[in-house]
Protein backbone atom coordinates (compact mmCIF):
# COMPACT_ATOMS: atom_id res chain seq x y z
CA UNK A 1 0.00 0.00 0.00
CA UNK A 2 0.98 3.32 -0.70
CA UNK A 3 2.22 5.50 2.35
CA UNK A 4 -0.54 7.12 4.63
CA UNK A 5 -3.04 4.43 3.66
CA UNK A 6 -4.92 1.84 5.08
CA UNK A 7 -6.49 -1.28 4.00
CA UNK A 8 -9.84 -1.37 5.62
CA UNK A 9 -12.57 -3.28 3.78
CA UNK A 10 -15.81 -3.80 4.89
CA UNK A 11 -17.18 -7.29 5.33
CA UNK A 12 -19.26 -6.61 1.93
CA UNK A 13 -16.22 -5.67 0.27
CA UNK A 14 -14.09 -8.05 1.42
CA UNK A 15 -16.45 -11.32 0.11
CA UNK A 16 -17.36 -9.76 -3.32
CA UNK A 17 -14.05 -7.97 -4.17
CA UNK A 18 -11.64 -10.12 -2.67
CA UNK A 19 -12.59 -13.45 -2.29
CA UNK A 20 -15.61 -13.96 -4.43
CA UNK A 21 -12.19 -13.14 -7.27
CA UNK A 22 -10.26 -15.32 -5.42
CA UNK A 23 -12.56 -18.10 -5.91
CA UNK A 24 -13.46 -17.41 -9.69
CA UNK A 25 -9.40 -16.92 -10.45
CA UNK A 26 -10.32 -13.16 -11.41
CA UNK A 27 -7.88 -10.10 -11.55
CA UNK A 28 -8.14 -8.82 -7.54
CA UNK A 29 -8.36 -4.86 -7.35
CA UNK A 30 -4.73 -5.31 -5.39
CA UNK A 31 -2.55 -7.74 -4.44
CA UNK A 32 -2.29 -6.95 -0.26
CA UNK A 33 -4.09 -10.39 0.77
CA UNK A 34 -1.60 -12.75 0.74
CA UNK A 35 -2.02 -16.71 1.01
CA UNK A 36 -1.17 -17.87 3.72
CA UNK A 37 -1.97 -21.12 6.46
CA UNK A 38 -3.31 -18.95 9.45
CA UNK A 39 -3.47 -22.20 11.47
CA UNK A 40 0.48 -22.60 10.90
CA UNK A 41 1.55 -20.63 14.11
CA UNK A 42 -0.23 -18.66 16.71
CA UNK A 43 -2.19 -15.27 15.94
CA UNK A 44 1.48 -13.00 16.83
CA UNK A 45 3.55 -15.32 15.45
CA UNK A 46 1.21 -14.40 11.70
CA UNK A 47 3.24 -12.25 9.03
CA UNK A 48 2.39 -8.34 9.74
CA UNK A 49 1.03 -9.33 13.47
CA UNK A 50 4.29 -8.86 15.50
CA UNK A 51 4.27 -4.91 14.75
CA UNK A 52 1.36 -2.67 15.32
CA UNK A 53 -1.42 -4.75 16.90
CA UNK A 54 -4.14 -1.87 15.81
CA UNK A 55 -3.80 -2.83 12.19
CA UNK A 56 -5.80 -5.67 11.28
CA UNK A 57 -3.99 -8.46 9.38
CA UNK A 58 -5.85 -10.79 5.77
CA UNK A 59 -4.90 -13.72 4.88
CA UNK A 60 -6.69 -16.05 1.86
CA UNK A 61 -6.43 -19.94 3.09
CA UNK A 62 -7.42 -22.87 0.21
CA UNK A 63 -9.09 -25.18 3.27
CA UNK A 64 -8.54 -28.06 0.56
CA UNK A 65 -5.15 -28.56 1.38
CA UNK A 66 -6.10 -28.79 5.38
CA UNK A 67 -6.85 -31.97 6.78
CA UNK A 68 -10.83 -32.28 8.14
CA UNK A 69 -11.17 -29.22 9.98
CA UNK A 70 -12.87 -29.75 13.76
CA UNK A 71 -15.78 -27.05 14.01
CA UNK A 72 -15.08 -26.74 17.58
CA UNK A 73 -11.48 -25.67 17.35
CA UNK A 74 -8.21 -25.44 15.17
CA UNK A 75 -5.07 -26.20 16.77
CA UNK A 76 -2.13 -23.24 16.28
CA UNK A 77 0.44 -22.94 17.31
CA UNK A 78 0.72 -22.62 21.29
CA UNK A 79 -3.17 -22.84 21.36
CA UNK A 80 -6.53 -23.22 19.53
CA UNK A 81 -9.05 -21.18 17.58
CA UNK A 82 -12.73 -21.63 19.23
CA UNK A 83 -15.44 -20.66 17.26
CA UNK A 84 -17.90 -17.98 19.02
CA UNK A 85 -21.25 -16.19 19.05
CA UNK A 86 -23.00 -17.12 15.34
CA UNK A 87 -22.50 -16.75 12.18
CA UNK A 88 -23.45 -13.59 10.49
CA UNK A 89 -24.90 -13.37 6.77
CA UNK A 90 -23.27 -11.04 4.36
CA UNK A 91 -25.86 -9.52 1.55
CA UNK A 92 -24.56 -7.56 -1.23
CA UNK A 93 -26.03 -4.35 -1.16
CA UNK A 94 -26.70 -4.01 -5.02
CA UNK A 95 -28.47 -6.66 -4.91
CA UNK A 96 -30.09 -7.43 -1.75
CA UNK A 97 -28.54 -11.43 -2.44
CA UNK A 98 -26.62 -13.42 -0.04
CA UNK A 99 -23.39 -13.91 -0.66
CA UNK A 100 -21.19 -15.24 1.76
CA UNK A 101 -21.12 -16.17 5.58
CA UNK A 102 -18.82 -14.50 8.54
CA UNK A 103 -17.62 -16.66 11.54
CA UNK A 104 -15.88 -15.73 14.76
CA UNK A 105 -12.88 -17.10 16.41
CA UNK A 106 -11.11 -16.50 19.63
CA UNK A 107 -7.50 -17.69 20.03
CA UNK A 108 -7.53 -19.43 23.46
CA UNK A 109 -3.83 -20.14 24.47
CA UNK A 110 -2.42 -23.21 26.75
CA UNK A 111 -0.79 -22.67 29.81
CA UNK A 112 1.26 -25.48 29.20
CA UNK A 113 2.00 -27.95 26.50
CA UNK A 114 -0.41 -31.13 26.23
CA UNK A 115 -2.23 -28.99 29.32
CA UNK A 116 -6.24 -29.34 28.77
CA UNK A 117 -6.21 -25.97 31.29
CA UNK A 118 -6.34 -22.75 28.75
CA UNK A 119 -6.96 -19.15 28.48
CA UNK A 120 -8.78 -16.72 26.48
CA UNK A 121 -6.54 -13.89 24.96
CA UNK A 122 -7.36 -11.04 22.81
CA UNK A 123 -6.78 -12.55 19.76
CA UNK A 124 -9.75 -12.60 17.52
CA UNK A 125 -10.14 -13.87 13.70
CA UNK A 126 -13.41 -13.34 11.59
CA UNK A 127 -13.10 -16.34 8.77
CA UNK A 128 -15.17 -15.42 5.69
CA UNK A 129 -16.64 -18.34 3.25
CA UNK A 130 -18.65 -17.74 -0.08
CA UNK A 131 -22.14 -19.54 -0.10
CA UNK A 132 -22.47 -22.12 -2.86
CA UNK A 133 -24.78 -20.44 -4.77
CA UNK A 134 -22.33 -18.02 -6.06
CA UNK A 135 -19.91 -20.34 -7.78
CA UNK A 136 -19.90 -20.58 -11.56
CA UNK A 137 -22.37 -23.06 -11.97
CA UNK A 138 -20.42 -24.35 -15.38
CA UNK A 139 -17.60 -25.42 -13.06
CA UNK A 140 -17.52 -29.38 -12.02
CA UNK A 141 -18.35 -30.69 -9.18
CA UNK A 142 -14.56 -31.29 -8.22
CA UNK A 143 -13.98 -27.70 -9.51
CA UNK A 144 -16.58 -26.42 -7.46
CA UNK A 145 -15.37 -28.39 -3.86
CA UNK A 146 -11.70 -26.96 -5.10
CA UNK A 147 -12.69 -23.60 -5.75
CA UNK A 148 -15.43 -23.30 -2.61
CA UNK A 149 -12.47 -23.97 -0.30
CA UNK A 150 -11.04 -20.57 -0.51
CA UNK A 151 -11.67 -18.54 2.53
CA UNK A 152 -10.46 -15.15 3.85
CA UNK A 153 -8.98 -14.42 7.31
CA UNK A 154 -9.24 -11.18 9.22
CA UNK A 155 -7.16 -11.37 12.49
CA UNK A 156 -7.00 -8.32 15.12
CA UNK A 157 -6.30 -7.98 18.63
CA UNK A 158 -8.86 -6.24 20.66
CA UNK A 159 -8.64 -3.33 22.63
CA UNK A 160 -8.76 -3.85 26.57
CA UNK A 161 -11.93 -2.57 28.27
CA UNK A 162 -11.37 1.01 29.86
CA UNK A 163 -12.18 0.45 33.63
CA UNK A 164 -15.77 1.29 34.80
CA UNK A 165 -16.22 3.67 37.64
CA UNK A 166 -18.52 1.55 39.31
CA UNK A 167 -14.82 -1.20 39.81
CA UNK A 168 -12.95 1.87 41.18
CA UNK A 169 -13.42 1.30 45.19
CA UNK A 170 -13.50 5.50 46.64
CA UNK A 171 -10.99 6.35 48.84
CA UNK A 172 -12.67 8.32 51.43
CA UNK A 173 -11.47 11.74 51.53
CA UNK A 174 -10.15 14.39 54.26
CA UNK A 175 -13.87 15.99 55.00
CA UNK A 176 -15.63 13.13 55.28
CA UNK A 177 -14.53 10.42 58.07
CA UNK A 178 -15.25 7.15 57.84
CA UNK A 179 -17.29 5.76 60.80
CA UNK A 180 -14.58 3.73 62.59
CA UNK A 181 -12.52 7.28 62.41
CA UNK A 182 -15.83 8.73 64.45
CA UNK A 183 -15.94 5.62 66.58
CA UNK A 184 -12.44 5.90 67.82
CA UNK A 185 -12.68 10.14 68.47
CA UNK A 186 -15.66 9.35 70.89
CA UNK A 187 -13.58 6.20 72.34
CA UNK A 188 -10.53 8.54 72.62
CA UNK A 189 -10.95 11.91 73.78
CA UNK A 190 -9.06 14.81 72.21
CA UNK A 191 -6.59 17.12 73.83
CA UNK A 192 -9.37 19.99 73.64
CA UNK A 193 -11.96 17.37 75.34
CA UNK A 194 -9.10 16.21 78.36
CA UNK A 195 -9.04 20.33 78.65
CA UNK A 196 -12.57 21.04 79.13
CA UNK A 197 -12.86 18.38 81.29
CA UNK A 198 -10.93 19.81 83.32
CA UNK A 199 -11.61 23.14 83.42
CA UNK A 200 -14.82 21.39 84.78
CA UNK A 201 -13.42 19.44 87.58
CA UNK A 202 -11.95 22.73 88.56
CA UNK A 203 -14.96 25.05 88.78
CA UNK A 204 -17.16 22.24 90.47
CA UNK A 205 -14.27 22.23 92.89
CA UNK A 206 -13.74 25.34 93.67
CA UNK A 207 -17.92 25.53 94.03
CA UNK A 208 -17.60 22.76 96.55
CA UNK A 209 -14.93 24.35 98.72
CA UNK A 210 -17.34 27.76 98.74
CA UNK A 211 -20.68 25.67 99.78
CA UNK A 212 -18.48 24.48 102.18
CA UNK A 213 -17.14 28.00 103.65
CA UNK A 214 -20.89 29.30 104.07
CA UNK A 215 -22.30 25.81 105.65
CA UNK A 216 -19.45 26.80 108.58
CA UNK A 217 -20.26 29.97 108.47
CA UNK A 218 -23.83 29.25 109.52
CA UNK A 219 -22.98 26.92 111.93
CA UNK A 220 -20.85 29.40 113.59
CA UNK A 221 -23.47 32.88 113.92
CA UNK A 222 -25.92 30.01 115.52
CA UNK A 223 -23.84 28.97 118.05
CA UNK A 224 -23.10 32.22 118.85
Amino acid sequence: MPVGYRFHPTDEELVIHYLKRKVHAAPLPASIIPDFDVFHTHPWGLPGCGGDVREKRYFFYNQINANEIDDTRRAAGCGYWKPMGKEKQIVDPESSEAVGIRKTLVFCQRKRRYHETQTKTRWFMHEYQLLSSQVNPTHSQASKRELGNWVVYRVFQRKRKPQRSSDIIPQPSNSKRTRTQRLVEVITPSSSSTTCSSDITHLSSNASRLDHDQEENSSAAADN
